[in-house]
């Protein structure tokens, strides 16, 4: 990709090719940087990447419209999510508290065989 075309204006104006503006026009309309990010990565001037949009004709000013599945059908789908959710939770919590209980007597066992203190007393240092 060629950053200048082959004439040379005056030396305060530089000609871009017209691959390089679709380049830097594409890479803006497809990236998440800001135009002014854009401007100061290849160093081109203050609103020059405005001027190529409007000049290839990107209609980048509207933003895009996404559509959106009706909200009617969703209270059905969210209503079975929501149970099947909320009975997954539930199943879980009674696996942990049943692992908790199994952790707490393998202590006392632990203790009661072995004869020494593994659960520390909360109030020392």
């Amino acid at each position: 990709m060629d950053r200048y075309s082959k004439t040379y204006s005056t030396k305060w104006q530089n000609r871009y090719s017209e691959e390089f503006k679709q380049f830097i026009c594409n890479e803006f309309l497809t990236g998440t940087a800001t135009r002014r990010s854009i401007e100061k990565k290849y160093n081109v001037g203050h609103g020059q990447l405005t001027f190529w949009l409007k000049q290839l004709g990107y209609d980048y000013s509207k933003p895009s419209i996404v559509s959106l599945p009706m909200m009617a059908d969703q209270p059905d789908k969210l209503s079975t999510n929501k149970e099947v959710s909320l009975s997954q939770l539930k199943k879980e919590l009674q696996e942990a508290r049943l692992l908790a209980e199994t952790y707490r007597r393998m202590i006392e066992v632990a203790e009661d065989e072995f004869k020494i203190k593994i659960v520390k007393k909360s109030n020392t240092k």
